[in-house]
């Protein structure tokens, strides 16, 4: 007679073992397979983007995230599966909030990560631009980075923050999704790019949306009474289409961005101003070493000082 086993987690992946096997089995009898790419996606299936139109693709254990190119299987009782998913070109992610050391993919095969800020509410949070920064470099796209809300805006040298950020090469727009600011800056930026939002609750990532494609008509939300932080109006990620070619992903706000975990010289290499910097040593920490050319040039304000704060404190928190 066969045992049943008392560990909960031997039952749980004979479970899962069995529904991936269900899976493969359904797959593959699959009468036709389509290409497309991924336009939305829930907990269970992704809204796919075909020749056929939208289709409501079942996920069958292979995640896939807005941007993504897919394969779906158009099954033999007309339900629709993702079957493959390709390999990425570039991607943001960060570690999973539940399982940090777990990947969470954001979106895929972007161009453009567009860090999207704003004045007043929320405050301009100069540490998160830092780790999306990161973010956007490890995963292979190019930053921008817009200053929403301007029309709230009293004291103008809160924005003297950016100018590290400019003096990067990094392209820095200001302008007011309420009243029409920047639009056509931003529009030149992303002309014919794939280009996702992100950024903090309330900074008004949809609004943006709405301002380059009125037609989409996103939900917006007010920020939460007595916190300056924003509603999370967005819950998932979509994919909008502008006539030029351009394509605008919509992300979720978000109240922290964690980066996975580094070691020192990692850490620095995302730091290109510190790149053309010589050390007495090679394996130089830039933080306490004799001869450390960094601290030097961050003395002589050729390196600013709040970037080489913000490589201190992710030295501390990830190294």
């Amino acid at each position: 007679m066969r045992r049943r086993s008392n560990n909960k987690s031997d039952s749980l992946d004979t479970w899962i073992k069995r529904v991936i096997r269900k899976d493969e089995r359904e797959l593959a009898k699959s009468k036709e397979n389509v290409d497309g790419l991924v336009v939305g996606v829930t907990n269970t299936s992704a809204a796919v983007e075909t020749e056929r139109g939208i289709l409501e693709a079942r996920l069958t254990g292979k995640p896939a995230v807005v941007g993504d190119a897919v394969t779906v299987a158009i099954l033999e009782n007309g339900d629709s599966a993702v079957l493959e998913v390709a390999a990425r070109r570039t991607k943001l992610s960060r570690p999973d909030v539940d399982q940090d050391k777990t990947e969470q993919v954001i979106v895929a095969n972007v161009d453009i990560v567009t860090i999207v800020v704003s004045v007043v509410t929320p405050p301009l949070h100069p540490r998160l631009i830092d780790r999306y920064l990161v973010a956007i470099q490890q995963g292979g796209a190019q930053p921008l980075i817009y200053v929403n809300k301007l029309d709230l805006l009293e004291d103008h040298s809160e924005l003297d923050v950016l100018d590290t950020y400019r003096n990067l090469g990094i392209q820095t727009i200001q302008g007011s999704a309420h009243e029409g600011l920047g639009r056509d800056d931003l529009r030149t930026a992303l002309r014919g790019k794939t280009c996702a939002f992100v950024g903090h609750s309330g900074v008004g990532k949809s609004s943006l949306v709405n301002l380059l494609k009125p037609e989409a008509d996103l939900d917006t939300g007010a920020l939460m009474g007595g916190y300056g932080r924003g509603a999370h109006t967005t819950t998932t990620s979509s994919l909008h289409r502008l006539a030029d070619g351009t394509v605008l992903i919509d992300t979720p706000g978000i109240r922290s961005f964690g980066l996975r975990e580094l070691d020192g010289s990692e850490i620095a290499s995302y730091f290109p101003e510190f790149a053309p910097i010589a050390c007495k040593f090679n394996d130089c920490s830039h933080i306490h070493e004799p001869g450390c050319g960094v601290l030097e040039a961050v003395e002589s304000g050729e390196i600013d000082e709040a970037r080489y704060d913000a490589y201190v404190r992710l030295r501390e928190e990830l190294g």
